[in-house]
């Protein structure tokens, strides 16, 4: 199975890929996870390779990367992490699964708004692969 993840700059899917990889590593399947930004940084903020590696995140090879540098047609699930790209990014008919998770670019590149980033993630992510329940209102 192959999951990909894109945004705008590619830092937010960086952030899912590393996230999505410590969660499906133990599942004993067969996942490959990539990221990619349509208007890709030249890198990730320093600081968020810390906080990702203090979380226990593999972080290696993690940076923003263009559409063509990931296997975009032979993807089976795409997450389109932002709402502003939705419809930039190109419909493919081999996706088997296409979602789109509104996460908002950090407002400045502070701990507390890359922390923020990185919680907002792992839990969006946990709830899309079924880690988690979503909370019942009222309950």
């Amino acid at each position: 199975m192959r999951i990909g993840f894109v945004c705008k700059e590619g830092v937010r899917a960086c952030v899912a890929e590393a996230v999505t990889r410590k969660l499906l590593e133990n599942l004993g399947t067969r996942v490959e996870v990539f990221s990619a930004g349509l208007e890709p940084r030249k890198e990730l903020p320093p600081l968020l390779l810390e906080l990702l590696k203090e979380k226990g995140y593999p972080v290696r090879g993690l940076y923003p990367k263009p559409l063509k540098k990931i296997p975009y047609k032979k993807l089976d699930v795409l997450v389109v992490l932002d709402n502003e790209i939705k419809d930039k990014v190109e419909f493919v008919s081999s996706h088997k699964r296409r979602e789109t998770l509104h996460v908002d670019k950090p407002a400045a590149e502070t701990r507390p708004e890359l922390e923020r980033l990185i919680s907002t993630l792992e839990r969006e992510l946990k709830l899309l692969f079924g880690f988690e329940k979503p909370e019942r209102k009222g309950a």
